[in-house]
């Protein structure tokens, strides 16, 4: 075909399901009961009129950074949520031009940004229309969602590592909030308190001597996460998502409901650090606690093999992770893993009723031994996938108590 001709079927085939005129907007929720935390997530419902006249509906995801909480505002000036977000999707744009030149035919990872206001306004395109849908909140991952889940992760992390050798990763990164925030270091420390007070409670009392052993004030758990801070420069560093829980992961399905792709969003607490932080969030927040323990090892070796294919398929000169460091980096990180398990499992299991089974003026007020629900702490609920948790958690870290 002729080079004009083509170009002419071209402009006219793509004016024709290009978008001509808005005709009305609607504005919704976009995530559920208290999943905004750094933002409110809306979605705009658009009447729009296309180039060949025809009337569609299309949406539209728009995040703004107009949160009241003082906790919350002082914690987006902290950590410049909104400026990394941003600073991230322009990043991202840069990895599709990587896999366009390696030919990479796999799926995006994430969505695009369509715009942005600096750096109160995000307009993102709205994955539920292509498909993609979260993970029920009361629900954590079966194996088949924890393989892909890694599997994608290794592919980031991939991908950033060869983007990082090219000069083009982002800069200038906060310290992550998990080790900086000493305010979220309390809340870690009252939950903790919470769950030893209502097993010595509710629980068989064969678990009162194993949680009392579990004695941490609130500045050792401050300085115990701190310490994470430091970057081990021998190892294998990459630019991590930094939020990889299951709110913050959108699945699509095949037709027997398997779930065959996975995208992140949320790009606000991106940090440079080891991988195995993103891996043992994903694993400690977003999997089932006893399919993460009973397959430790196959996920973790699911990880690796996309994490070094994904490298090879980019041709990365660096030295890459052995099985052993990706391990040795686990254990490094289990006490944080431990700890998210024992005090945020609770709280995300539950996340729908946050409001009727916790008092956050009383938890702080009185340090977590008060205003805390029971509900929240059922042995029926939470003994068979956090009992060996504790177990673990007072093994490792209060064997000697």
């Amino acid at each position: 075909m002729d080079k004009d001709i083509l170009e002419s079927v071209l402009k006219r085939n793509w004016r024709e399901v290009s978008l001509e005129k808005i005709v009305s907007v609607e504005s919704s929720p976009a995530v559920g009961k208290h999943l905004n935390f750094l933002s409110n997530v809306d979605r705009l419902n658009i009447k729009a009129i296309l180039g060949n006249g025809r009337i569609a509906k299309k949406s539209l995801i728009i995040k703004l950074c107009t949160v009241t909480g003082e906790f919350q505002s002082k914690f987006n000036g902290k950590y410049d949520t909104f400026k990394t977000e941003t600073m991230m999707y322009d990043t991202l744009t840069k990895i599709e031009y990587l896999m366009e030149e390696f030919e990479d035919t796999e799926d995006i990872l994430w969505c695009k940004m369509v715009h942005h206001i600096p750096y109160s306004c995000i307009v993102l395109e709205d994955l539920k229309a292509r498909g993609f849908r979260m993970a029920e909140r009361t629900q954590f991952y079966d194996l088949d969602h924890a393989l892909l889940a890694v599997h994608s992760l290794g592919r980031y992390h991939g991908m950033f590592k060869t983007l990082e050798t090219r000069g083009l990763s982002p800069q200038g990164l906060k310290t992550w909030y998990l080790f900086d925030s000493e305010e979220m270091h309390a809340y870690f420390y009252y939950d903790l308190v919470g769950l030893v007070e209502a097993v010595k409670r509710l629980w068989n009392p064969s678990w009162t001597p194993i949680v009392e052993k579990i004695k941490i004030t609130k500045t050792e758990l401050h300085e115990r996460l701190k310490t994470f801070k430091e970057l081990d420069q021998t190892k294998f560093n990459v630019t991590n998502h930094g939020d990889c829980h299951k709110n913050n992961i959108l699945i699509k399905y095949d037709w027997d409901k398997k779930p065959i792709a996975m995208r992140f969003v949320d790009f606000q607490l991106v940090h440079y650090g080891s991988p195995c932080t993103d891996l043992t969030y994903m694993l400690y927040l977003a999997v089932d606690p006893c399919v993460r323990r009973d397959n430790f090892d196959l996920i973790l070796k699911t990880y690796h093999n996309s994490l070094v294919n994904t490298l090879d398929k980019y041709n990365f000169q660096g030295n890459k992770p052995d099985m052993e460091e990706i391990r040795n980096g686990m254990e490094k990180y289990s006490f944080m893993g431990l700890i998210l398990s024992l005090t945020w499992h609770p709280n995300l299991l539950q996340s729908e009723k946050r409001e009727e089974l916790r008092d956050y003026k009383k938890i702080a007020a009185t340090e977590g031994m008060e205003g805390h629900a029971d509900e929240g702490f059922l042995p029926q609920v939470l003994e068979r996938s956090l009992g060996p948790d504790i177990i673990a958690f007072v093994d490792k870290f209060y064997s000697e108590s």
